[in-house]
Parts: C-alpha cells; structure tokens; sequence
C-alpha cells in the first residue's frame, strides 16, 4: 500500500511538470502576440496563473515523497534513524491533523465555487475557476496520503516493525 500511494505521488508530480511546457508556450505565444503583432491576448497571463498554481498545489505530493520541503535540519541529523522517526512521527501527527482540516475546507471551498458557477473576473476572457479550484482539494488531499504513508513508515522504525533496513526517513 506504501508503494501505491509513493507511486501516485511519483507520477502525478512527473506528469505535473510538463506544465512548465504548456506555460512556456502559452508566454511564448503571448509575447509573440503582443511585440510582433501588437495584437496582445486577453487570456495569456490568466491562463498563465491558473497553469503555475495548479502545478505548485499538485507537485507537493511529489516534493513530500523525496522528502524536499523545507525542514531546519541543524539538530535533526544529529539524531540517529529511530530519534528521526520519533521526531517525524511527532510533527507528523500535527501535519496529519493540520492537512484534514485543510483538506476539508479546500473541498467545501471547490464544492462552492462549482455550486455558483464561478467565473473569473481578472480579466475580459472570464474564465470558469472551479475546475482550478477543484485542484486544491486534489493536492492537499494527495500531500495528505503521502503524509499517511510518511507516518506509517515512522511509526514502524519507532516500533522496530520493519525488516527493511531502508524503511523510515533517510539521513
């Protein structure tokens, strides 16, 4: 089961990143647009936004399962792998309590959105926002399974319930 949702952080976050192309293209296309053709588009930066927030919401899955958000690690390595654990299973528990809630007012904040039909009013071109803030829920209810699997892999170091000795965070 660890392995499935370390799987689904893996390739959402793989696939998530070739969102860089489609905004780079989309600023291509506007910049092109705007100085060569002095036709300027009223949808490039909006689309722009809507793309760099869906891909930072969902790439936390991915950057939870390496491991590579920011964390003060000056007393934290000083630890051995169990005091780690130990650690990591006590803020983790936090996180875990913090990321429900959030979950739960990310959803309500969607269900919303697509209740009223929500369009933007950034711009001319008005696009509808709910699909974009349908991706909140999403990334926050995927940082909140990686949490899970992150807890039951501390918890098993703490609790010597792992033959693996790869098993928990690594140094």
């Amino acid at each position: 089961m660890l392995d499935a949702i370390d799987g689904i952080s893996e390739f959402i976050g793989k696939a998530v990143s070739w969102m860089c192309l489609a905004m780079i293209g989309v600023l291509l296309y506007e910049i092109t647009a705007r100085y060569f053709f002095l036709n300027p588009t009223s949808w490039a930066h909006e689309t722009t936004t809507m793309l760099y927030g869906t891909f930072c919401i969902l790439a936390g899955a991915y950057t939870h399962r390496h491991q590579a958000h920011v964390r003060s690690e000056v007393i934290y390595h000083l630890l051995f792998k169990r005091g780690r654990a130990i650690f990591d299973l006590i803020t983790g528990t936090v996180v875990l309590v913090v990321f429900a809630v959030f979950f739960y007012a990310a959803c309500e904040f969607a269900i919303e959105s697509w209740q009223r039909n929500e369009m933007s009013s950034k711009s001319t071109w008005g696009p509808p926002v709910y699909p974009f803030k349908t991706m909140l829920p999403l990334g926050v209810g995927l940082v909140l399974l990686q949490s899970i699997a992150h807890w039951i892999r501390d918890f098993l170091v703490v609790f010597n319930l792992t033959p693996d000795e790869d098993a928990g965070n690594e140094a």
